[in-house]
């Protein structure tokens, strides 16, 4: 038999480290996409006119080719 509450407890606290880690993910998430749009701007502003795309595109590429020869 458990004491009158203990489940209301118990569940705050689950409930607790359920929003935490939330927490920690979402902010991942967030350093993640911050990180590519801040890769992205200074490639936009070293290889200006579309050349960062091209660039990402042959990368790409030749990523995809060295996978294909395996």
């Amino acid at each position: 038999m458990t004491a009158p509450g203990t489940l209301d407890v118990m569940g705050g606290f689950i409930e607790a480290i359920g929003n935490g880690i939330t927490g920690l993910v979402a902010g991942a998430f967030d350093v993640i996409g911050d990180t590519v749009r801040g890769i992205v701007a200074f490639g936009n502003q070293l290889l200006p006119g579309g050349l960062f795309w091209v660039f990402i595109f042959f990368l790409l590429l030749a990523g995809a080719w060295t996978f294909a020869k395996r």
